[in-house]
């Protein structure tokens, strides 16, 4: 019984954490003091922001082996030791967009990766 009990307490606790892993990005980047030139896209998911003078987005990557929200959409759990997977966005002509603050790159944020989809 009492087993039964906790796998019922287990599959409620996943059935929570799954209907909220949709809603928002990812919240392990959301402390502002550590991370503080993330912005959120709540179009698809992914942290994007301005970086050495070139527009970048999260992607992903070894993180999409395990993601299974929507299509276009990034992995709202998954880091690797407090890093995301990101890359360079592309500006639709093939080149990475310049900015100078994360405003300016927000209408390039549901662009397609430009670079490699990696950690760092």
């Amino acid at each position: 019984m009492h087993s039964l009990v906790l796998v019922g307490a287990t599959l409620a606790l996943l059935a929570s954490v799954n209907g909220h892993q949709y809603e928002t990005c990812n919240r392990w980047f959301a402390d502002t003091d550590r991370y503080p030139g993330y912005t959120c896209n709540e179009d698809n998911l992914c942290w994007y922001g301005c970086h050495n003078s070139y527009c970048w987005s999260q992607c992903n990557g070894v993180g999409s082996m395990a993601w299974d929200g929507p299509e276009g959409t990034c992995n709202t759990w998954y880091h690797l030791n407090g890093n995301l997977e990101w890359c360079w966005l592309n500006n639709g002509s093939g080149w990475k967009k310049r900015c100078t603050t994360n405003r300016d790159c927000r209408i390039f944020s549901n662009n397609r990766c430009l670079s490699t989809c990696s950690v760092g």
